[in-house]
């Protein structure tokens, strides 16, 4: 039911309707206590009956109001109506989206460039963070009526939220228009931040032509077919007006293998601009659709719409029902095993310009309230996989034996249900692609960076190693590199091939890029363990080139808690960030052979009094600790006159802690770094 202008949401008040979709409608509210208008998003009650939709909404939305960037759509507030219909209320965006301006004939190259320059700052931010968006494509980036024309992004969460609420690889709803959508997320395989890439990719070169890259006469499946198997269509061949350039810009954006992927959006952003640089080319396309720009074609009976300046068609993507396309849950094509995380693989076709293709199969969701379409996409699909091969740069996996801390494990096949136990070991699984049955958690619950990287439903043991619980969770491999006693591992073993530490001199430091490459290697995925360490390095260059004030600053850490202070020693995941980032760590911190851990205790807190240090980080774990406040502190530390800077988050304090992560550290350089250049300057 539409809700009519004057009713009232949690205090907001509807003044009209934005739009409407399968997923609910949208309305322009007036802010309970501030003198503007909201986007009030109401979803369906079909929806919000749905108890993992609810949780997975709830989770999401959450996670979409912690991102705070001048390109994403704000996320004010959440809740539930009294008919317990779920809302969410953001920033109300003023004017149009891009897919409005292809269709009305006014994007042109150098538009085009600048939209995706704003949206990959925008991606790139949210990606730091582990956040997917999931949807991207022109119908999602709003741009404003200013002659500045600002750049929004929108709608971050609700997709993934869906997406995961049904299940990727069963009958249900998938929330990225075809469109746009990578082949891996066809395909029914693992994504990551790459699949954003290449939407972002299809929704270029649909700004530069007016037209989706696999757009075909065959509707779906045909559109299906041609993301898992044909190369990426030529910009020039439609503009050849357009600087060649852009074809290999193009074609590397929508490479089948995410590897042969820009790996970051600025990157593919970076690339765009250099090619069509100094092009100002008009593309004109005539209007599809007559009604003013900015409102759907029809606009539920008695609502009348705002008046004044255009308005945004809210929402965009999953409400739009011009990019979705609904099929029958029963005309699906079969569904690939469950719990398959195999490594994806490549065929060798490989076109001029084009990264190696790949074809896949998934079984098809339907997207809801969206436009009908009956379709068979089996045989297509299945047409699809006789073409793949055993190729590509994910090579099949090879029988390996490892030695560990706890003797030799024969691993025979790539494994699809692993069970990552030891500290850092589900940030490494999942950093690879993999998702994990059983994860292990020191706190009892999965840090934020950690939970958002996860689509499965896995166990979350925490504390000691409940073997029961990880028998239940039926792995085919189970990867502890943590401290295992012998009885606890013959346990595991008896559940299924363990792996632990590999045999190594315990003077050395077992940091997470050890540990990456090690599970990479277990698990067939080594190669991408290697990429990921090196974009990792690339990626803390650029941190040190934009904090140069972090440059040559002397650094110590120390941790707080109820039971004492800890003088945090190098090497230790906390101190090798700080130097990584370019401070030096005070050297009368190193660890020595008397010390046990990675902190050690500070018997004597007079030594406070005397601290010499740059930059002083206090970790801070002791009951007083909260909203990164001084108060509760020793006294000692009154008497710091260098810049410091408290850490008391848990899931900062879980990304320090040993041995660290690739996922532990992108969120380090998106929340930790930040802080610490408020403090240094």
């Amino acid at each position: 039911m539409v809700l009519s202008v004057g009713t009232v949401v949690a205090g907001y008040t509807v003044e009209g309707v934005l739009g409407a979709g399968g997923m609910g409608t949208v309305y322009r509210a007036r802010n309970p206590s501030l003198p503007r208008s909201d986007a009030l998003k109401v979803l369906s009650a079909e929806l919000s009956q749905d108890p993992q939709f609810r949780a997975r909404f709830t989770r999401e939305a959450e996670l979409a109001a912690t991102l705070d960037h001048p390109n994403i759509v704000t996320v004010y507030n959440r809740g539930e109506t009294e008919a317990q219909q779920l809302w969410i209320a953001m920033q109300y965006v003023a004017g149009t989206d891009a897919d409005a301006e292809i269709r009305d004939g006014k994007m042109t190259a150098a538009r085009a460039a600048h939209i995706t320059t704003e949206v990959a700052k925008a991606l790139d931010y949210a990606h730091r963070r582990q956040l997917l968006h999931r949807d991207v494509k022109p119908a999602n980036f709003l741009l404003t009526a200013d002659d500045d024309e600002r750049v929004f992004l929108a709608d971050f969460g609700i997709a993934r939220a869906l997406d995961e609420a049904v299940g990727l690889t069963q009958t249900g709803m998938v929330m990225a228009s075809v469109a746009y959508a990578a082949p891996e997320s066809l395909g029914g395989l693992p994504v990551d931040h790459r699949a954003d890439i290449y939407s972002l990719g299809c929704s270029l070169y649909r700004m530069l032509v007016g037209k989706s890259p696999f757009t075909r006469s065959g509707g779906m499946a045909a559109m299906v077919a041609a993301h898992l198997s044909e190369p990426p269509p030529r910009v020039t061949d439609a503009r050849p007006d357009l600087p060649p350039a852009i074809d290999a810009v193009i074609a590397r954006a929508l490479a089948k293998d995410p590897n042969g992927r820009y790996q970051t959006a600025r990157e593919l952003a970076a690339a765009a601009r250099d090619a069509l640089d100094d092009t100002t080319t008009s593309l004109r396309v005539t209007p599809r659709h007559p009604a003013p720009h900015g409102w759907p074609s029809s606009t539920p009976p008695g609502v009348p719409r705002p008046s004044g300046q255009d308005a945004l068609t809210y929402p965009s993507g999953q409400f739009s029902g011009s990019q979705a396309t609904t099929m029958p849950a029963g005309q699906a094509p079969p569904p690939g095993p469950p719990h398959s995380f195999a490594p994806p693989q490549y065929p060798h076709h490989t076109p001029p310009t084009t990264p190696a293709t790949r074809a896949s199969r998934r079984r098809w969701p339907l997207i809801a309230g969206a436009v009908a379409v009956v379709i068979v996409l089996a045989a297509v699909v299945s047409g699809v996989l006789l073409t793949r091969g055993d190729g590509g740069d994910q090579p099949a996996y090879q029988a390996q034996t490892f030695t560990h801390a706890h003797g030799d494990t024969l691993v025979s096949s790539a494994p699809a249900a692993v069970a990552a136990l030891g500290p850092g070991d589900g940030d490494a699984v999942l950093s690879l692609g993999l998702q994990p049955v059983a994860i292990g958690s020191t706190g009892g619950a999965l840090p934020s960076w950690e939970k958002s990287a996860v689509t499965g439903t896995p166990a979350v043991l925490s504390g000691l190693i409940d073997t029961a619980a990880v028998a239940a969770a039926k792995p085919d491999l189970i990867i502890a590199t943590g401290d295992v006693d012998d009885a606890t591992y013959d346990k595991l073993k008896a559940i299924a091939p363990t792996v632990t530490r590999p045999v190594r001199d315990a003077s050395t430091p077992w940091t997470w890029q050890d540990q990456l490459t090690w599970v990479g290697k277990v698990v067939g995925r080594e190669s991408k363990a290697s990429s990921l360490i090196d974009s990792v390095r690339s990626q803390t260059e650029d941190v040190k080139n934009q904090n140069a004030a972090f440059a040559g600053k002397s650094v110590a850490a120390l941790g707080v808690s109820d039971t004492g202070i800890g003088e945090i020693l190098i090497p230790s995941n906390t101190a090798t960030y700080l130097e990584s980032i370019g401070m030096r760590y005070d050297d009368d911190l190193r660890r020595t052979p008397a010390d046990r851990g990675d902190s050690r205790p500070l018997q004597d807190q007079n030594v406070l009094y005397g601290l010499k240090t740059q930059v002083l980080v206090v970790l801070r774990t002791d009951k007083a600790a909260g909203q990164g406040g001084y108060g509760g502190l020793p006294v000692g530390f009154s008497a710091y006159t260098g810049a410091m800077v408290i850490v008391d988050s848990p899931d900062v304090l879980a990304a320090l802690a040993e041995p660290g992560g690739y996922l532990a550290t992108q969120f380090l350089n998106s929340t930790l770094v930040p802080t610490i250049a408020q403090q240094v300057r």
